[in-house]
């Protein structure tokens, strides 16, 4: 059962305060790890040009339960904190809210927290959102880039499902119907350019590539109607990706993903083929793509490689879990695991240490300091359908290092 609280803060702290540091001298390398305590799950709607409503949803569940002797109850505390910045490079917080919920009731479900906050301005910000189980002193931060430029931007869209409820996701499957809410009530017609394109895969880190302008001519184009804000009843069969826009003058508005059913799992040959590609040499991706039995051919090449079955398959597990992670993290009009930073992340792991500013993040493997350690800076690509495309800066100085990581998938 979700319970739902409604929690409206007109204005919490009237003057602006200052971090020591700002967000980008921190190490933000959990945000790409799939062991937190619990999952944060987040939604920001621009209510009007000022005014911006955030949505967190909090697993109760996954909370511990301390016993207060006093009044022969247990409980659960939790701590919600935000924090808006212009950049992550500024160390002015424009905003801050602090809070405390506490729960005697212990009833199983998820809680629905509902805050309202002001924007200082018609521009850009990072949210910074911390969750803390108070019983553990345990916390889970996440980080959102709210666009607050115009009214036709993304943060001026709320997908919910065919219930009404919302959705934390940008990912749809085909037999998945939606609803899309505006913050601009007036609109009648929405505009929907149909992507279908096939991307290439990520290159090593030292090839470099030529860099290709994105066609934003769409494959197909349709309105779908609106009414008092509302639209229902979206499906979206094809896969590729839907972008939902206000004024087709513009190239701003909100996206939406169809990949194959069982994103962002693996669950079949081609799947589990794909990205075999960023460890094997095209010979041997040939010999397998070819085979009558793929299934088989995919096995007998983790099995050569391994040495036994038991450690074939504690790395196909190693593998294909770092694939999935990588769709969790960095898909965006793409499949994560196909993009730059979901190749890095497969072959090489998590970043040790990650520093992300406006327009770039950094990862280090390795001891900051250290000659040996591997770093890789990915540039933000600005396009109008996601905020989590990063382009990552080659050099032929990755080869060497490149070679001996892929080897140790092979020995």
């Amino acid at each position: 059962m979700k319970r739902i609280f409604y929690i409206f803060i007109i204005l919490l702290i009237s003057s602006a305060c200052f971090n020591l540091n700002s967000i980008s001298l921190y190490n933000l390398s959990s945000q790409y790890s799939n062991t937190p305590f619990t999952e944060l799950q987040t939604t920001v709607f621009n209510i009007d040009d000022s005014t911006a409503r955030l949505w967190v949803l909090i697993f109760m569940d996954d909370m511990i339960a301390d016993y207060d002797t006093s009044s022969g109850k247990s409980y659960t505390r939790v701590q919600l904190k935000y924090e808006l910045f212009d950049t992550y490079e500024s160390k002015q917080i424009l905003d801050s809210v602090n809070l405390v919920i506490s729960d005697s009731s212990l009833k199983t479900g998820d809680t629905l927290i509902h805050i309202d906050f002001k924007y200082p301005d018609r521009n850009r910000y990072i949210l910074k959102l911390s969750l803390t189980d108070l019983n553990r002193i345990d916390f889970v931060d996440s980080y959102l880039c709210l666009d607050n430029t115009s009214d036709y931007s993304r943060n001026s869209f709320l997908l919910k499902d065919q219930d009404g409820s919302l959705l934390f996701r940008k990912v749809i499957s085909a037999d998945e119907e939606v609803n899309l809410q505006l913050a601009d009530k007036k609109v009648r017609k929405v505009f929907v350019r149909y992507y279908k394109r096939d991307f290439p895969l990520a290159l090593p880190p030292f090839m470099e590539e030529s860099e290709a302008s994105f066609n934003y001519k769409a494959d197909s184009t349709f309105t779908v109607t609106a009414y008092d804000g509302k639209m229902a009843g979206i499906r979206l069969p094809r896969q590729g990706f839907y972008h939902f826009q206000t004024d087709s003058n513009q190239r701003n508005g909100f996206t939406i993903y169809r990949f194959h059913k069982d994103f962002p799992e693996i669950t079949n040959t081609v799947q589990m083929l794909e990205p075999l590609r960023y460890i094997t040499t095209r010979k041997e991706y040939t010999k397998i793509d070819t085979s009558e039995d793929k299934k088989l051919a995919i096995d007998n090449f983790w099995l050569d490689n391994a040495g036994n079955p038991s450690r074939a398959r504690a790395m196909i597990q190693k593998y294909y879990g770092r694939v999935v992670d990588a769709n969790d993290f960095f898909t965006s009009y793409l499949e994560g695991w196909k993009t730059d930073r979901g190749l890095i992340y497969i072959v090489y792991g998590p970043p040790k240490i990650v520093y992300r500013g406006k327009n770039l993040e950094e990862w280090l493997y390795g001891e900051k300091g250290n000659s040996n350690s591997i770093r890789f800076q990915f540039v933000k690509v600005i396009n109008p359908f996601t905020d989590n495309d990063y382009s990552l800066i080659k050099s032929p100085s990755y080869k060497e290092k490149w070679y001996n990581i892929v080897n140790t998938w092979r020995r």
